[in-house]
């Protein structure tokens, strides 16, 4: 005779088992596809918070780099006052040292002299033509 248990399992459909352990399978699948689709925002988000970083950092940098080169103007003027006041001392001495007979380059520190504003001449071209790249 047939206990109750063993009755209860027999009227039980065959199929039933092998649709709750397809369905078992398919949720075990559904939620390692959560894990790796929560990874994936995590690596998302990550990332995206170094974009931001980054253009801060980027924003700072060109902030600054506007008030370098804004700020150049001012430079660049007292150093074409220095040249041409430079240069009109060195036609001077030139004048005076034809005048006397002499080379201009017999004068102490004449030649010191020329080598620097040539020098300043072409930083301030430098200066001039900087470019600082900011993403334009």
């Amino acid at each position: 005779m047939k206990s109750n248990i063993e009755k209860v399992y027999s009227k039980l459909p065959k199929t039933e088992l092998a649709t709750q352990k397809v369905e078992l399978g398919v949720a075990d699948d559904i939620a390692k596809m959560q894990s790796t689709l929560q990874k994936s925002m995590s690596d998302a988000d990550d990332k995206l918070k170094e974009f931001k970083d980054a253009k801060a950092q980027f924003e700072k940098a060109k902030t600054e780099a506007l008030k370098v080169k804004k700020s150049s103007d001012k430079i660049r003027n007292l150093i074409t006052k220095s040249l041409v006041k430079a240069n009109s001392l060195g036609d001077k001495t030139d004048k005076a040292a034809n005048d006397l007979g002499v080379k201009s380059s017999d004068i102490k520190g004449y030649n010191k002299m020329i080598e620097l504003i040539s020098d300043l001449t072409n930083m301030a071209a430098d200066i001039r033509d900087f470019d600082f790249d900011l993403g334009r």
